[in-house]
């Protein structure tokens, strides 16, 4: 008996936090009816069905053929039809967006505490452009900590040009209420040892080894100081080259890089490299970095960005038992087909050995970040015999 591949649909619908129950199927191998009674008389014999053969209608039958059951293929609802021959059980499986890891790079430099149009420079309250962006960072991250892994690293560490190596929030799932607490126990006063602390943005997030994509989110009012290369304590010392190298470097490492600038910002051209270099700048704007001034300003800003960094690529996991394939798979976006493309150009392909997480590439990955597209479904393969 030959053996023959049946299209088994297993949808995994992807929204977001959302798990899926998936209808596992195991085929016991096909069995024979019985035989078609042979007929009188010289006609062919008819035709056996699933459960046993007619008897043929001739003079000199040979018989009827023998049955065989039929295989059925699952309906779109995961369910399946009926078949006395296949053995079903529900299968849980996870399946969603993989989320971005995102490590906010926060200037906590003396200036913050002056207003965004620099006209306090002292004792500003919840003008000041550090009250300004908290407000603006809790609000966000408590609202997203469920779809984006968010992580935070001030800079400088203290009120010199040091920055620690390890971020105050190290980047993970929901901990939103994690990055409000040390915001909250936060103050101002360092200088602004921007290549330092995007150097040590970068080397922390090559320490991750989840799959998801990351990136970095500098926000600054300021001209990076603390060059390295010049005296320890000449801590005004403008960086500005050493910056936009580092977020170059960090590109390089596979890092991209938001920039955001805090207020009438001091050294805009700097700013606005450093956007370039990261390889996420601003498109339709007077500036390649996100100016903002206020509170709704940030969090439009970061809205903006959110948008940007919206996930496209999702986790299938393992295939729902042993007569599935995972590297046999059809992907649809809301029920059309999405080719596979190995260029990422407009398509899907897998994101890893094991082919168990995929992502969507081009136009339609547009489409699934704007909402036009809002579910991804997986057709399993199944190998039956």
């Amino acid at each position: 008996m030959s053996r023959s591949t049946a299209m088994i649909r297993f949808l995994v619908t992807l929204p977001v936090g959302a798990a899926v129950v998936i209808a596992g199927c195991q085929f016991h191998s096909p069995t024979s009816g019985p035989q078609g009674t042979a007929g009188t008389a010289g006609g062919a014999g008819g035709a056996g069905l699933t459960d046993g053969g007619v008897a043929g209608t001739g003079t000199a039958g040979t018989g009827g053929s023998i049955g065989m059951p039929v295989i059925d293929a699952g309906r779109s609802d995961g369910s399946m039809m009926s078949n006395p021959d296949s053995n079903c059980a529900a299968v849980t499986q996870g399946a969603v967006p993989q989320p971005p890891d995102i490590l906010i790079l926060q200037d906590r430099s003396g200036s913050m505490e002056w207003s965004a149009d620099a006209s306090c420079m002292r004792n500003c309250g919840a003008n000041s452009r550090w009250n300004q962006v908290t407000a603006a960072l809790n609000q966000v991250v408590t609202q997203t900590d469920t779809m984006v892994n968010w992580g935070l690293k001030f800079f400088g560490s203290s009120n010199s040009c040091a920055v620690n190596a390890t971020p105050e929030v190290p980047i993970g799932p929901t901990n939103g209420a994690m990055i409000v607490a040390a915001i909250g126990r936060t103050t101002t006063g360092s200088a602004t040892p921007t290549r330092l602390g995007v150097a040590a943005g970068a080397a922390y997030m090559a320490t991750l080894t989840d799959t998801n994509p990351k990136y970095m989110l500098l926000a600054t009012d300021g001209e990076p100081t603390c060059n390295p290369e010049l005296p320890a304590n000449m801590s005004n010392n403008s960086d500005a080259m050493g910056a936009e190298q580092a977020v170059a470097d960090a590109l390089t490492a596979g890092f991209k890089t938001f920039v955001v600038g805090i207020g009438d910002t001091m050294g805009a051209a700097t700013l606005d490299q450093m956007a370039i270099n990261g390889g996420m700048p601003q498109s339709g704007a007077a500036t390649s970095f996100y100016q903002v001034t206020d509170t709704a300003s940030l969090v439009a800003a970061l809205q903006t960005i959110l948008g940007r960094v919206g996930s496209c690529q999702f986790n299938i996991g393992s295939a729902p038992n042993s007569s599935t394939s995972v590297d046999m798979i059809d992907v649809f976006g809301d029920g059309m087909p999405i080719s596979r493309d190995p260029t990422h150009t407009d398509g899907w392909d897998y994101t890893n050995p094991q082919h168990t997480a995929i992502e969507v590439y081009g136009p339609r990955c547009d489409a699934v970040k704007a909402g036009t597209i809002t579910s991804v479904t997986v057709t399993f393969r199944c190998i039956v015999g």
